[in-house]
């Protein structure tokens, strides 16, 4: 059963620097890009998903996913992955059906949609959402936010009261719900930066 009061972020508008290519159109072994098995994933558990991007990738996406599911950044001064969870929430902001948003990093390939699904084991978000607990401490880019967190953190940033632009940091300030990753679900959230991580995972 797909969540109708949730929205899916697949968080891809990085400028991939120490990959030295667009980490979308990775794969591993077998499988198809980063790209569409994120978006696969999120769809399954989510009824709408967006692809978050810069401008200058939608002619290149958008021959992997409709053009009308692409959201391109829009907030100016901003950078980093707060660019593309507040320029997917604003598309909702209005809807009240929509209660959070299930985001994740287009380069965490191997996240397990029973991973993913278990963000909705809470049964009341409350705070800034729900998140994991790894070794690094929180994992903003796996992690289901509340969508009046997201407002709030807006309204924040709007009147540069905002006192970070890291999704960490305002996670952390924000009273999440908190779930530890089982043993065997920990290589989920191997995350892809260079050449050498992607070389290893291959050899």
């Amino acid at each position: 059963m797909r969540a109708i009061d949730s929205v899916g972020i697949v968080l891809a508008g990085g400028k991939s620097s120490r990959m030295g290519r667009d980490k979308s159109f990775l794969s591993l072994k077998s499988q198809k890009f980063f790209l569409i098995e994120s978006y696969k994933k999120l769809k399954f558990l989510c009824k709408n998903v967006r692809v978050s991007i810069r401008e200058e990738q939608r002619e290149e996406y958008s021959k992997h996913v409709p053009n009308e599911f692409l959201v391109s950044d829009s907030i100016p001064n901003l950078a980093g992955p707060l660019q593309g969870i507040f320029s997917s929430f604003l598309l909702f902001q209005n809807d009240l059906n929509i209660k959070n948003f299930l985001v994740l990093a287009v380069d965490i390939p191997y996240m397990r949609i029973k991973t993913l699904a278990r963000l909705y084991s809470k049964n009341e978000i409350i705070g800034s959402g729900v998140f994991y607990k790894t070794k690094e401490g929180i994992e903003p880019l796996c992690g289901l936010y509340s969508s009046e967190y997201l407002r709030y953190l807006f309204q924040e940033f709007e009147k540069g009261s905002l006192n970070s632009v890291s999704p960490k940091t305002l996670i952390e300030s924000g009273n999440p719900n908190l779930l530890d990753i089982p043993e065997m679900e920990k290589s989920s959230f191997i995350n892809l930066n260079s050449p050498e991580d992607l070389n290893l995972t291959k050899s």
